[in-house]
Parts: C-alpha cells; structure tokens; sequence
C-alpha cells in the first residue's frame, strides 16, 4: 500500500479538530439486559442475544462458509454500532472454531467496527457477564477496552490472528475517515445500531453510499431490519438486496451484496490519501530486509511478523540498540496539549496503541526491565501552570488518561516531596529500550544481521540488492529504512527534511532520599526512578551535532536546568557526583511528528502536483509516483517509545494492503511526502527545482 497525498492546507495543518465524544447513557432492565436510555431501545435481545447475532449477522452472511473459499490475507468485516460488542464477540468465537477445524488455514480477521456513545467499562463488563459462554473473549476485550478518544483503536486477539478496529465517533464522519482501496476494503457488512424508528441519524443515504464506496466486489450485508428506508437507501448505493425471514418475532430482514460490475464502475469522487498499488507483499511472503537496529525497527520487525512476515533486521553495528534507543532508562508517556491538535491525537492514540503492544509483549513472555510507575508532568513555573488549567478546563482528555493533582497528591505519588502542582498520567512510567528491542525482535522471530554497513541499493530484476560496506550483498523484494540519524546519509531518503539533535542523559546515583522515588517526573527535563542503582536525568538538545562523547559541559546544562526547574525540591540541590552519562543523536522532524510509509518520488510528485493551490477535487489529482515496495519510517525524536509501534503498525498494514489504524487526517500528517505538499499549496516550490 503506497501514500498519497493530501490536498487541502487544512488536512495537514496541526490545528484543534473536535472531540465530540461521550460514554452512552444505559440502565439495565429486570432482565439484566442493557438499555440505551437516550434512544430508548435494548442492545442485544433479552433471552436470545446470541442466537441473534448468530442468524442475523452470521449465517446470512454465509459464515463461516466464506472464509474457506476467501482468497485473500485476511477478510473484512465492517459494522455499525459496537454497542456491548456481542456481534464481535460471536464472530471471534466462530473464526476461533473455524481456525480450530482448519489447523493449516493462514487467514486472518479484521473486524472494523464504529461506536458513537461508547459504554463506559464498568456498565460494559456487567453487560457482557450476561454471555458466560463468551466469557474468555469478553476478558479480553476488557482489558483492552481503550480509553474514551475519538478514532481508531486497534485491539488484537487470538495471537494476532484477529485484530478490532474499534473507532469511537459518528458514524459518517468516521466511514469518511477510513482508508479506502481501488478495490474497496470490506468483505462483509453487519448493518446494525438501534431501530431507524430510534436513530433516524444514522440510517442515511450517506451512510449506505458509503458502505458502497468501501465494499468489495461481491461484499455481503444483513441488516435485522427490513424498514422500507433501509431498503431503498441500499439498492440506490448500488447493492442489491433481498428480504429474509427475520429472527424470532420480527418478521422480515435484509440482505445484500455489492455486485461486482458495480464494483468496478468508476465510484467517483475517489480519492485515496493512502492510495493501494501492487507490491510484493498482496499475495506471497517476500523477502523483507529492515535496515537499522533500533525501536523502529524493531517494532517494524514485530508489526509484521504479527501479519505472518518473516523479514530480516540488518544492523551497521557489533550490537542491536547502539544508536538513540540506546538508553538504559526511557519514559514512556504521551505528549498531550490543551487543544486537541493533529498532533496530540497522533501521540494520545500512539501511547494507548504502545501500551497494548507492550503488555501483550509481556503477557507472551517476551521480559523487559520496566514499570508502569506514572509520570508526573510538573506544573513548574506559572506558564506550566496556566497550560495545564487550561488542558484541565477544556475537559479534552479522558481522566484515565490525564488527570490534574495538587502539590500534595504529587508527593504522595512520587513518594518524595514535590511542591508543585501538575498533571499525572498512571499508565505511564519507565522503559529499558535495549531490553524491549530484544523482546520485540524475540517475539518477531527476526533474522538479525550485525555490523551491516549500508552503502547502496539498486533494483535488479524487480528486487532490491542491498550493498554492504564490506563488498557483500543482500536481495529482497521490499527494504526498511528504519535509520534514525543515518537517514540523513542515504541517497534514497534525500530531500526528507531530517533533523538531527544530540541529547545526553546523566546516571544519577541513588541516595537515601532520591531511592524512594515511585514515578518518573517530567519538566523541561525528566528523572526517572531509581534502576540499577542510577536515575536518568536528562536531556540536553543540541542541533546539528553528531558526536556522541560524553561532555561534562552537557552534564553542567543537564544539572543546572534540573535545579531550576524543581528549584523548591531540596532534593535536586543536594545531587551527589555524576560520573557517567550517554549521548547519542536523535532524528526528528521539522514538525516534530515520524514519517512513515512509501518513500514518495519527490522530483515526480513536484509535476503531478503542481496545481495544489489551485485546491480542485481531490479525484482531480493523480495517485503519487513513490518508490516501488521502498519504505521508511524514521524521525522519531525522543518519542520512539510511544510512536514506535504504531507506526509500525501503520507501514506494516500498507505494505499488506490492510485497513489502516488511524483516520485518514492523522495519517496525513505522518506521510513522508507531508512538507512538499504543503510547500506546493503554498507555492513555495519551483518545478525546476533540483
């Protein structure tokens, strides 16, 4: 799957976007059966929830017959109204009897499913305990139920043989917001939600065009209603449809199917931001070489072996993580502001996506060195202060992910005194990245490759030959640049607007009073608990310097703007002797946001894009010319360990042709073609530029 391109400023803009949701209203009635107060109408059946899902949505869909016969890596559901997720729940259960049955079977479940007025956790846990034959996956989606953020959280099941995209927000926003294919992407439709007579907002022509404009050739729908709006609204979006004997007292139903000489007619206006084109990876194994020995790659490593790809890490040096995931101590935790801007979105959905990945990584046991300890962002001087109100006062953020605290919470938190107000953020804390490289290369089962000089690539025969520095080659059908700070030397990755910053960390050595510290404290800087002995504190931001000696004038910034940063802490002014430290260059961009995906042919895409500013239709413009199965994904800055895997996760679904895990205005603003678009809106590009 290969990037496009956006063509309104406004789509890669970082501006404030609206969040807009709210936990659903419900009670439950004398039957123990959830009821949504607001549209006055029951979830699920009173006596036969199960029995429902499993005519209505399974069998007229003809599953799981279907998936013997499916050709593809993996089969699409799409559903509207995830409710208390009972119609995933019994599909998980079936595609886990079907896999059962068919032990050599490689196809995977990819279950898309849209929920306006999520159900908070508590109400959603009592519901579910009403299906005890369920219950094993209903523990499973609880402990993953994601926190209240509007967009696409992408949840995995059965060792990753089914995953969930669980979006929260309306549904026509929300079906606009997912990446589409030329080929369309949903296999089947389970066309559910409360009553059109209870929400009439939802069963529009907009809603059934669509699901058109999503579907496969020959997709399958049922409906458990057969209002006559329904009806209508489905054969004008181009499905034909059919009326079925409905379940228990409702007398009729709908099916439908999407039929292929529709499928094919021009569905204009198309546009695909996230355009699919062939590559080597929509219908064999290739060969995949990684290059580089870090947190991006190796999450590249993990994503992909999740979707069944072996692939191989090639590294320059005698070790893996010898770059900037070089550190002993990370913190873990999300860079979140007052306004819901693009680029808070991005790192609220990447931190929520990292935590999921990383205890399952744990669960699987894959060990790291780790806590889930907090992070204490310190209300540090009055601007800090005034920042976090704000963040506070716009309600933003759900509670679980960020809450304020007074200065005496913040101490009993960090367990040491902190006389500051602030903000916490509880499923935060502190990684050991080498340790998590190990573990996710472990649980890839990646080949790695050391000392791996890079020195040239060449395509031969439809693969790439990867030269090395030692005069020996490697082939692969699609190459990796997960490089860090040696992006900026590769021939393939110029005109990327790389920045290179080198940061250095100080270890602290613990003392009787610093021992106690129970969460890692944030600021300017930020100073971990205690692990080994040593604290991290740190870091330093120079630009532009690429040497990696420790530096005692470093480790007198790194002090001194500690001391004024938590100046009333008599702690930090009583520091004993640093004597060691680690600097290493860091790879960010001039938006501070990754880029990943198809690395674009950025000569081309200046003419096919030339006319940008004029902002005409979007199936107006030509999908991008980007190097074929040619990928990056770098500038992570000092965010690696929140973005990390879910860009991972992003570049692993293109390159599979699978739904993508964020919408489509997010992933706008991670393409690596992102700052010559916006150049070229802006007219700031000369054609014969070189």
């Amino acid at each position: 799957m290969q990037y496009s391109v956006t063509y309104t400023s406004a789509a890669l803009s970082n501006t404030e976007v609206s969040l807009s949701i709210r936990h659903a209203n419900i009670e439950f009635n004398s039957n123990g059966t959830p009821v949504a107060t607001d549209f006055e109408d029951v979830y699920f059946s009173d006596a036969e929830g199960l029995a429902e899902t499993e005519y209505v949505f399974l069998q007229q869909n003809g599953l799981p017959e279907r998936w013997s016969s499916h050709s593809n890596r993996a089969f699409t559901i799409a559903e509207t109204g995830f409710g208390t997720g009972l119609n995933f729940l019994v599909t998980l259960h079936l595609f886990e009897q079907y896999l059962a049955a068919n032990p050599n079977s490689t196809l995977k479940l990819h279950f898309i499913s849209i929920e306006k007025f999520p159900i908070e956790h508590t109400q959603l846990t009592q519901a579910l305990a009403a299906h005890p034959s369920l219950a094993q996956h209903s523990q499973a989606l609880l402990e993953q139920y994601p926190v209240l953020i509007e967009g696409c959280h992408r949840l995995s099941f059965l060792n990753h043989t089914v995953t969930l995209d669980l979006w929260f927000g309306d549904v026509h926003t929300v079906l606009e917001q997912i990446e589409n294919t030329p080929k369309g992407l949903v296999d089947t439709w389970f066309l559910d939600g409360f009553a059109p007579s209870k929400n009439p907002d939802m069963w529009t022509q907009k809603l059934f065009n669509n699901m058109a404009r999503l579907a496969k050739p020959d997709c399958r729908l049922a409906t458990f209603t057969a209002a006559g709006i329904v009806k209508r609204g489905l054969v004008e979006a181009g499905f034909v449809v059919s009326k079925q004997k409905g379940f228990g007292r409702k007398r009729h139903m709908v099916t439908g199917v999407f039929p292929e000489q529709v499928a094919k007619a021009p569905r204009l206006p198309y546009f695909s931001r996230y355009s699919t084109q062939p590559n080597a990876a929509t219908s064999s194994k290739p060969t995949i070489a990684i290059i580089g020995g870090g947190l991006a790659a190796a999450n590249c490593a993990y994503a992909l072996a999740k979707k069944g790809l072996p692939n191989t890490v090639y590294c320059k040096d005698e070790a893996l993580a010898q770059g900037a995931s070089g550190n002993p101590l990370g913190g873990f935790y999300p860079q979140l502001n007052a306004e819901a801007s693009h680029a808070s979105l991005i790192h609220a959905h990447s931190f929520s996506y990292a935590s999921r990945v990383y205890k399952t990584l744990l669960q699987t046991g894959h060990n790291f060195s780790h806590a889930w300890c907090g992070t204490l962002l310190v209300a540090f001087n009055e601007k800090l202060e005034a920042r976090y109100q704000k963040l506070q006062d716009k309600q933003i953020w759900p509670p679980s992910l960020i809450h304020p605290v007074d200065s005496q919470q913040a101490s009993q938190l960090a367990k040491i005194d902190i006389p500051y107000t602030g903000l916490f953020v509880p499923d935060a804390g502190w990684i050991n990245p080498p340790q998590l490289i190990q573990a996710l290369l472990d649980g890839a089962k990646s080949t790695i490759k050391l000392n791996c000089t890079f020195t040239g690539l060449a395509k031969k025969n439809h693969r790439w030959r990867i030269q090395w520095a030692d005069n020996t080659s490697n082939q692969a059908d699609i190459v990796i640049f997960a490089t860090g700070s040696e992006s900026v030397d590769i021939p393939q990755l110029q005109g990327l607007p790389h920045r290179l910053v080198r940061g250095q960390v100080e270890a602290v050595p613990t003392t009787l009073e610093l021992n106690p510290l129970a969460t890692v404290l944030c600021h300017k800087g930020y100073f971990t608990p205690s692990w080994q002995g040593h604290h991290a504190m740190g870091s330093t931001y120079v630009k532009q310097d690429r040497a990696c000696e420790y530096r005692h004038s470093e480790q007198i910034t790194n002090i001194a703007m500690h001391k004024n940063a938590l100046d009333k802490c008599s702690w930090i002014r009583a520091l004993p002797n640093i004597e060691t430290g680690r600097a290493a260059i860091r790879c960010s961009t001039p938006d501070h946001l990754p880029m990943v995906g198809a690395v674009p042919d950025l000569e081309a895409q200046k003419q096919q894009y030339a006319a940008l500013y004029k902002a005409l239709p979007p199936h107006k413009y030509p999908i991008p010319n980007n190097h074929s199965d040619l990928y990056v994904l770098n500038g992570l800055g000092s965010r690696g360990l929140s973005t990390a895997p879910l860009c991972a996760e992003i570049l692993a679904s293109q390159i599979c042709g699978e739904p993508l895990p964020l919408a489509n205005h997010l992933l706008d603003a991670l393409n690596p073609n992102r700052f010559l678009i916006r150049e070229l809106i802006r007219r700031e590009v000369h054609l014969d530029d070189k």
